[in-house]
Order: structure tokens, then C-alpha cells, then sequence
């Protein structure tokens, strides 16, 4: 019986240690982050970043999408900026899209679904509601551009021009690449007789979106009242209405 038992005991598996199962547990973890960081890392990377850029300037559709998806991403601003300079409407048309989705979105969920619903009231002509809306919105997230944005549109809107450019201004701060506060604020200029200043956020607008017609028919005739006022006959500036 007692060398039965004694067999018994030698034959027994033999567990680990608690302090040995803890050292293994934290090593797995330790390596798992590692992974996730390394993982992260390459996302965020130079490398990463130039490889999604080259496959939205010459992939095919479904590849072009993912990358301007994936260039949103990981905030990679400027090689969308870059796409809308190219030679490839498609392309720059993407890159803006992907641009302006990321503006909207870049104070998180809850802020773009306010913002939303404030761009919706001041289409639909609410503007007192809009305003409200985007003034706390503004308070909550004061670096969130795109509300300071929306916010000068509808200022724009309500021929409140000095507020609005203030407002441009501001967004511009936060995002010197934002084409449409450019192009805002040289509206609000031309309609307070500002032309020469109209003129330069214009071209300010095509630094960043070059093969914009819009803009750029814009700007021909701003530089035109230019020339009339600088002329020795004065001449009087034409309705903003015909320009912008």
C-alpha cells in the first residue's frame, strides 16, 4: 500500500508555480503590446503613408478608396492635400472628399453628428438654430475648425461679413489648409468693398485647390475690378452676385 502510494506520488504531474504562471502571464502581455504597437507604428509610419499615397495617385478604384480611407485614418493630411493638385480629376475629387470627411470628423463622433444637425438647419434657412447649435458647439470643441467654419457660412448668410471673416480666420488658425475658409473670407472681403484682399485669399484657396473652376473664374474677375479701381477712370465695382 505505502509503495503503491509512493508510486502514485512520483507519478503525479507537477504544476507550475504561481509566481512562474505570473512571470509568463506578464511576458505574453508585454509581447502582445509589442505587437500592437509595432502594428501601430507602421500605420502611422512615413513608409505606410507613402504606399497608401502612390496606390490613391495609381490604383485601381476599389484600392484608390481604401487608400484615401486609410490616409483619413492616420491623419494624413497632407497626401491628400498633395492628390489635389494632380492631373487626375478623379483623384482630386476622392482627395476632397476625403479631405472635408475628415474635417467634419475630426472632433469625434458626437461633435460631427451636432455639426450635422446645424449645417441642416442652415439649409434649410433656420439660422437662428444653426447659430445656437454651432455656438455651443464651438464652446465644447473649441479647436474643431469645421465648426468655426459652418459657423462663418452662416454669418456669410446673414450678411453679418465682418463676423464672418473672424470666424474664417480662426478656422484657418486651426487648418491653414481649409480651401473653403479661404474662399469664404475673400467673399466676405469683395462684399465689403475689400478687393484687393478678396483677390489674395483667393489665390490662397488655389494654393491648396489649384484646378478649382469655381475659384478660379472667381478670382479672374476680382483681379478685373482690380485693375478698374486702380485705373485712372476709378470705375465702379459690379455686383458681388455676378463674381462669386
Amino acid at each position: 500500500m505505502c509503495r503503491a502510494l509512493a508510486i502514485a506520488d512520483s507519478e503525479r504531474v507537477k504544476l507550475p508555480s504561481a509566481s512562474f504562471v505570473l512571470r509568463w502571464a506578464i511576458i505574453m502581455a508585454v509581447i502582445g503590446c509589442t505587437a500592437q504597437f509595432s502594428v501601430q507604428g507602421f500605420f502611422h509610419s512615413s513608409i505606410f503613408k507613402q504606399w497608401m499615397y502612390q496606390r490613391l495617385v495609381s490604383g485601381s478604384e476599389k484600392q484608390q478608396l481604401r487608400a484615401a480611407s486609410a490616409l483619413v485614418y492616420v491623419r494624413a493630411e497632407k497626401y491628400l492635400v498633395a492628390a489635389l493638385k494632380l492631373d487626375a480629376p478623379k483623384t482630386r475629387d476622392l482627395a476632397k472628399r476625403a479631405l472635408e470627411f475628415a474635417w467634419f470628423s475630426a472632433a469625434g463622433e458626437q461633435a460631427e453628428k451636432k455639426l450635422g444637425e446645424a449645417v441642416a438647419a442652415a439649409n434649410e434657412e433656420r439660422y437662428q438654430e444653426a447659430l445656437e447649435a454651432l455656438n455651443k458647439l464651438i464652446s465644447r470643441y473649441p479647436t474643431y475648425a469645421e465648426a468655426w467654419n459652418q459657423r462663418a457660412a452662416v454669418y456669410w448668410k446673414l450678411g453679418r461679413h465682418e463676423e464672418s471673416i473672424l470666424d474664417c480666420e480662426r478656422a484657418l488658425v486651426l487648418n491653414p489648409n481649409h480651401y473653403g475658409a479661404w474662399q469664404g473670407m475673400g467673399i466676405c472681403k469683395l462684399h465689403l468693398g475689400e478687393v484687393k484682399e478678396a483677390c489674395r485669399c483667393l489665390r490662397e484657396a488655389l494654393k491648396v485647390l489649384p484646378h478649382d473652376e469655381p475659384t478660379q473664374e472667381a478670382l479672374r474677375k476680382c483681379e478685373e475690378l482690380l485693375r478698374k479701381e486702380r485705373s485712372s477712370d476709378g470705375g465702379a465695382v459690379e455686383p458681388t452676385s455676378t463674381i462669386i
